[in-house]
């Protein structure tokens, strides 16, 4: 700046003022030059953040969504296993042994496993400024999260609720309750299981809340996880 200065007061003692004003235009061009330079830096720098806090989130996500895959298949798997248990009562051919060879019969109507999402990335995102940004996969994820999980929590809840209707009536209506959450056998709740109509279409109910409402919505969240689990993997190979 100080040669700057120098070069114009020579200028002006010259009485060069076509030149001077020349130079004088051509600093200001240096100097807006300069700051222009100055805001693309830190445009830059501040890009760069963003983009490095972004790559974060997607990080917490992926794992988040592995997680979530690995409980949705014991889930899957345990459902799996007894799926023959609840054909079997559907069908009539439950002997009145099975009840005292395996004690799961027992319990398909009181109990089932639950299920809880990791949702810390998916939060961190929410909270995240991604409107500068032209990628739409953060966009994507968001939709995903909001409808996968407000359908799974519906389905979840009926589960949740059937199960406590089955509580509350056999607690209120069966002497032989005490005996069914003590995990001991009981020749009464075996009869009621074989013969009454109530209990079938127990099972029905939980049967089809299960595995036509319930299982097929893990399934979607399944599908689309691993979609976007595909593309954070691609964005972090950029």
């Amino acid at each position: 700046m100080k040669l700057f200065r120098n070069q114009r007061s020579q200028l002006l003692k010259n009485k060069k003022i076509g030149k001077y004003i020349a130079y004088a235009t051509g600093e200001i061009i240096l100097v807006v030059i300069g700051i222009l330079i100055a805001v693309s830096l830190n445009n830059w720098n501040s890009s760069r953040k963003e983009k490095q806090q972004l790559l974060n989130i997607y990080g917490i996500i992926e794992s988040d969504l592995q997680n979530d895959l690995k409980e949705i298949d014991e889930i899957q798997s345990f459902y799996k296993t007894v799926d023959p248990l609840y054909t079997k009562i559907l069908n009539d051919s439950v002997r009145a042994i099975d009840y005292v060879i395996n004690p799961q019969y027992t319990y398909l109507t009181i109990g089932f496993p639950e299920i809880t999402f990791n949702k810390r990335g998916y939060n961190q995102l929410t909270d995240f400024n991604t409107d500068s940004y032209t990628d739409s996969l953060p966009t994507q994820i968001i939709e995903f999260y909001t409808e996968r999980l407000r359908e799974i929590k519906i389905d979840d809840d009926m589960r949740a609720t059937d199960f406590k209707e089955n509580y509350s009536h056999f607690k209120k209506n069966y002497t032989w309750w005490a005996d069914l959450i003590s995990f001991k056998p009981n020749k009464e709740f075996v009869a009621y299981a074989l013969k009454d109509p109530d209990y079938k279409n127990r099972v029905a109910t939980i049967y089809f809340i299960t595995y036509k409402v319930f299982l097929p919505e893990l399934e979607k969240f399944k599908k689309q996880a691993k979609v976007i689990l595909e593309e954070i993997g691609k964005r972090k190979k950029e």
